[in-house]
C-alpha cells in the first residue's frame, strides 16, 4: 500500500503509539478539508485549502502555475499538510515535490475523480481540463506530493487512533 517504508512511531499521550498502516488507509479511503501551509519570503505562514488526495501510500495536491502556492513552493519547498478524513485530522510535514511522470499524473487524476468528483486530465508534466477545483486555480495544474518527514495523528472521535507522530527518517 505505502511506496514508504513503516516510520518510527512515538505516542502523544499515555497510550500506545498508532497503525501507521491502519492510519494510512484512512487517509487512502478519502479526503476531507486540506490544508496546505507554504513558506513566504518573509518566513511567514501562507495556508490556504487544497484538494488532497492519498495514491500509493502518498499525499498530492494540485496548484495552477499562476497561484501564489506555486510560487511559493518554487523557492521553498518545506510544507505542512493538514487534513481531516474518518476518525482522524492527520498532519504531513516535509517537502513538496513536483510530479511530472504521466503514469503518476494519472493515477492522481483518477484518484481526483473518485473522492472529489473532479475529472482532471492527466497531460505532459501537469494535469489539463475542468476548473473543478476552486483551492487550484485557472487550469493548467501542477501536481505536488509531499514527502514526509514527520506525520501526526490525532482522533476525532472514539474510533480515531491514538494520538501518534510517525518519524519518518530514510526514503528510497
Amino acid at each position: 500500500m505505502s511506496t514508504f517504508p513503516n516510520p518510527q512511531a512515538r505516542p502523544l499521550t499515555g497510550r500506545g503509539p498508532a497503525d501507521w498502516q491502519e492510519a494510512l488507509a484512512r487517509l487512502s479511503r478519502g479526503a476531507g478539508a486540506a490544508w496546505l501551509t507554504a513558506v513566504r519570503p518573509d518566513g511567514s505562514p501562507h495556508t490556504r485549502p487544497v484538494l488532497a488526495v492519498w495514491v500509493d501510500g502518498q499525499p498530492f495536491f494540485a496548484s495552477g502555475a499562476g497561484t501564489a502556492k506555486s510560487r511559493l513552493l518554487a523557492g521553498a519547498p518545506r510544507v505542512s499538510l493538514a487534513c481531516t478524513v474518518a476518525g482522524m485530522d492527520a498532519v504531513v510535514e516535509g517537502t513538496a515535490e513536483p510530479v511530472r511522470d504521466r503514469d503518476r499524473l494519472a493515477w492522481v487524476a483518477a484518484a481526483y475523480a473518485e473522492h472529489h468528483g473532479w475529472a482532471p486530465v492527466p497531460g505532459e508534466g501537469e494535469l489539463t481540463g475542468p476548473e473543478g477545483a476552486p483551492t487550484a486555480g485557472p487550469p493548467p495544474y501542477g501536481v505536488y506530493t509531499v514527502v514526509p518527514s514527520d506525520v501526526y495523528a490525532f482522533p476525532t472521535d472514539e474510533d480515531g487512533p491514538a494520538p501518534t507522530r510517525w518519524r519518518f527518517d530514510v526514503w528510497p
